[in-house]
């Protein structure tokens, strides 16, 4: 990601215009971080949009030292963690977690499946995960936090932590597999 040290000075100087337009260079990448934590757009463009007040807030504490987009990147992962510790209680008194293993399943060819499986369609595997698997799953997988500072971030062990990750892996194995039956019998026939 791009973006000229001048529309960044603009934006330093509340400049409107330079507001709007920084939004529309960086509202994909946004988006795109915010969607792997949410379980729906409408909950994901609301995160952008505290990610984005963050972002203009705190420009100029920007380090031009480092790249744009991993400033971006970190301020929107700690955006998302601040709304789920801020929506926990609420949450944990209207949603059960269903702690059942997943099934075990024999192991999948994941060099064949990554080949036959569109992102798009493992994002959305993504999503059917229980809320707190997922949002650990990628925090662990995809942002590259460790089971202590996941724990940390999310008030749990570092234990709790890592069985997240395994559930989520397990699950995504099964369903992985389960796609690649119904690929498999397709080619078949």
């Amino acid at each position: 990601m791009h973006v000229e040290p001048e529309l960044l000075k603009k934006c330093s100087k509340n400049d409107r215009k330079a507001h709007n337009e920084l939004y529309r260079q960086i509202f994909g990448f946004i988006m795109a971080i915010c969607l792997r934590y949410s379980s729906n757009r409408e909950d994901a463009e609301a995160l952008v949009n505290l990610a984005f007040m963050k972002i203009v807030s705190n420009i100029d504490r920007y380090n031009h030292d480092i790249p744009f987009g991993s400033w971006v990147n970190r301020i929107t992962v700690n955006t998302i963690i601040d709304e789920f510790r801020r929506d926990k209680k609420r949450r944990e008194n209207m949603q059960t977690v269903d702690f059942q293993e997943a099934p075990a399943t024999p192991p999948v060819d994941f060099n064949q499946a990554a080949q036959e499986l569109e992102a798009e369609e493992l994002e959305m595997m993504i999503q059917k995960l229980p809320t707190m698997s997922r949002k650990v799953f990628n925090l662990y997988a995809i942002e590259g936090y460790t089971h202590k500072e996941i724990g940390e971030m999310l008030g749990m062990s570092d234990g709790t932590s890592k069985w997240h990750v395994s559930f989520a892996r397990k699950s995504l194995q099964a369903m992985i597999k389960s796609v690649m039956k119904k690929m498999m019998s397709v080619m078949l026939f």
